[in-house]
């Protein structure tokens, strides 16, 4: 019977030591690392984190303990963490410093300490066993980085090297090479799975026929071709209300003059009409703001304001605080009548009540700046002091937050 207990037991120790992460050794003396790494013939893979933070606790409860990473690290590599903020860390941290985007970074390094691959920030288990075997293979980052500067550009390879810069956060270079394989192929190649993995998030520029032609067929995309038809409306949604905003928000220089109005409400309006194709959300509150932005342009500055506070009082989307007062703001050297000045400072104050938390002081200088044109100049002093008081608390307490502070 005690035989049986203890063969039971060694079977459960046993499989308790099968069944285990990624086993790191902590904070080692980075020569003994190195010495090991030549004695053993291996990679190193070094987990550079910090103890404040989050996405390093998160891989370490979450990925590195499962057991298919260990699986595969643990006889192919010599796996260490280091924390960046002490000891070898400091060290490694200065000589590696052209490879730590943030925190974490994941290194895998060779016995002659040079850097083969990196990872950035945190990541599924999928990507980091994809990583570990590319560079086992010798298809590490900047093997394929060599190939591609050598002018290596078929779709499979160029499908691994974008995942790899992705992977790194080497997200301006991967947007390039994107970028490279797009402006020399035809749309319709978007139709090609191995192309559409490797370059399909990058048709973000709604001015080339590429994002147009990912418009007129992402039904099919989304039905026939099986693809996430969910994450191609974001990216439609994304890059069409970025165009929008750009052309359409009101924008002053460093005096409080407002810039030149755009003038192509055509090109506005083709825009939304990407939206409503696909049938995305806020077509018909774009095309408000487009309206508002017609009646400027043609200098209707009451329908524009009367269209505004329509917005205001119905509770539209986007009518909030600031985006009036950018309107508030370009209409004021438009006008002396004391009626209009006042309704203006009406509706700001009317967002002033309920209104707290981050950017409500600019209303402040807003209400002020119709004040001063009242003529009510005591008030519009004290609502400028009160704006650069609310202002300069909100930076203090930015600044803490980040520890930007000296």
């Amino acid at each position: 019977m005690r035989r049986l207990i203890l063969s039971l037991t060694l079977s459960l120790c046993g499989l308790m030591v099968s069944a285990q992460g990624i086993v790191f050794q902590d904070n080692a003396p980075w020569d003994s690392i190195v010495a090991q790494a030549q004695q053993e013939n291996k990679l190193i893979f070094i987990d550079c984190y910090t103890t404040w933070c989050g996405p390093c606790k998160a891989l370490a409860k979450e990925i590195f303990p499962q057991q298919q990473v260990g699986d595969y690290f643990n006889p192919n590599f010599i796996c260490v963490k280091y924390d960046m903020e002490k000891g070898d860390g400091k060290m490694l941290n200065e000589k590696y410093k052209s490879h730590i985007i943030g925190y974490p970074t994941l290194l895998f390094i060779d016995k002659n300490q040079e850097v083969k691959q990196q990872l950035a920030g945190y990541q599924e288990a999928d990507v980091l066993l994809t990583a570990a075997k590319q560079v086992q293979q010798g298809r590490d980052l900047f093997t394929l980085q060599k190939e591609y500067k050598e002018g290596r550009r078929d779709i499979g390879f160029l499908n691994d090297y974008i995942g790899s810069l992705n992977a790194a956060f080497m997200k301006e270079e991967a947007q390039q090479v994107a970028k490279e394989y797009l402006d020399t192929h035809e749309p319709e190649t978007l139709d090609n799975d191995t192309v559409w993995s490797a370059v399909g998030q990058y048709v973000t520029d709604i001015h080339s026929p590429h994002f147009e032609y990912l418009v007129g067929h992402a039904a099919r995309y989304g039905g026939v071709l099986k693809r996430n038809r969910e994450e191609i409306n974001f990216q439609i949604k994304v890059s069409c209300e970025r165009e929008l905003r750009d052309k359409l928000r009101i924008t002053f220089d460093s005096t409080g003059v407002a810039a030149p109005l755009p003038t192509d409400t055509l090109w506005m309006e083709k825009v939304v009409g990407f939206m409503e194709k696909v049938g995305l959300p806020n077509a018909d509150i774009n095309r408000y703001y487009i309206y508002i932005h017609k009646q400027l342009l043609n200098g209707n500055n009451d329908e524009a304001w009367q269209t505004v506070k329509r917005g205001v009082w119905a509770r539209l989307s986007g009518f909030y605080s600031m985006r009036v007062e950018e309107y508030v703001g370009y209409l004021l050297p438009l006008t002396k009548d004391k009626k209009v000045l006042k309704d203006y400072a009406s509706v700001i104050e009317s967002f002033q009540r309920g209104r707290k938390g981050m950017g409500s002081y600019t209303a402040y200088k807003t209400l002020s700046d119709i004040n001063r044109k009242l003529g009510n100049k005591q008030l519009a002093e004290e609502q400028m002091q009160t704006y650069i008081t609310e202002r300069d608390k909100e930076i203090k307490k930015f600044q803490e937050m980040f520890n930007l502070t000296d």
